[in-house]
């Protein structure tokens, strides 16, 4: 099943991913076989499927971003070892920069444009099994585990910009603490229920089948996640009080913006933008977003 994915996998014009319309009527046919006779291998490979990053190239922009950069790595444990990246000068305002699910550390490019010709120093990382990372397992709990080591590794920085997956391990990080003086999160996921419903509504799985990936996926981290919460519901919510802004588009239609609205009625000393039109990646390429962004890390709190 994993090689039919790798070999399905196509990219259009808006650089979307997207799944070929044959191979995606096998993958429901494999699951509705499996999920009638064999549930506990149907559960472990809507596991595997969740959490299987879809390879993606980078722009040439992005390349040659990747080529100025300072690299090291950052050993989270000793199975996850991450690629970083620093641009700019290191006594400017530190600023990190957290990529979403099957992108890159310059997947955020325009942003971290935008913040090198405003003085900052900029810090991002492939996430684990994305671009240069390695790990065992690329979840919500890994990538929060993540967040936490490398700003342990940077020390106090002055904001963290997270979108979609990576937004969602900072609020999961920051139940724990964390050394940053601001927060922007963009497009940030919020109700894991509802986003791994839609995947299961998109790849034909059942609703059973989708419960029990939630609670086979909760069983593998437990020891870990029970640090945060106890379900998934109260693992994303946290008192973690620095300025945050938050921007969500109206239309996206991968993570929506009720997502956002969730996370308002606990964080409401947030600000939020909310933007039209520019879905869930495109939000990432407009000058108008990204200048809001400099102007609320900016902004003295």
């Amino acid at each position: 099943m994993t090689l039919i994915l790798f070999l399905s996998i196509l990219l259009d014009k808006k650089g979307i991913i997207m799944i070929h319309p044959l191979v995606l009527k096998l993958i429901r046919i494999y699951f509705k076989v499996t999920s009638r006779f064999f549930p506990k291998l149907a559960t472990k490979s809507a596991y595997r499927l969740f959490h299987m990053p879809m390879l993606t190239k980078r722009r040439e922009s992005e390349e040659k971003l990747a080529e100025k950069a300072d690299k090291w790595y950052i050993q989270v444990d000793e199975f996850t070892t991450l690629q970083a990246y620093r641009w700019g000068k290191k006594e400017n305002p530190l600023v990190l920069i957290i990529h979403g699910w099957s992108s890159s550390a310059t997947g955020m490019s325009l942003c971290i444009s935008t913040l090198l010709k405003n003085n900052y120093q900029v810090v991002s990382y492939d996430a684990i099994n994305h671009g240069g990372s390695r790990g065992s397992v690329s979840d919500l709990c890994s990538w929060a585990k993540s967040v936490s080591a490398v700003v342990e590794s940077l020390g106090e920085v002055e904001c963290i910009v997270a979108h979609s997956l990576g937004a969602a391990s900072v609020t999961l990080a920051s139940n724990l603490g964390l050394e940053s003086n601001k927060i922007v999160l963009i497009s940030p996921m919020n109700d894991a229920n509802a986003v791994t419903d839609r995947f299961g509504n998109y790849f034909g799985i059942s609703l059973d089948i989708i419960h029990n990936m939630r609670e086979y996926t909760w069983k593998l981290n437990r020891g870990f996640i029970d640090l945060y919460g106890k379900d998934w519901k109260d693992i994303l919510v946290s008192d973690f009080h620095v300025p945050t802004l938050i921007i969500h588009d109206k239309n996206d239609e991968e993570i929506s913006i009720n997502d956002s609205k969730i996370l308002l009625k606990t964080w409401n000393w947030a600000k939020f933008i909310e933007t039209k039109g520019l879905g869930h990646r495109k939000i990432l390429y407009s000058r108008k977003v990204m200048s809001d962004i400099v102007d609320f890390i900016k902004k003295k709190s």
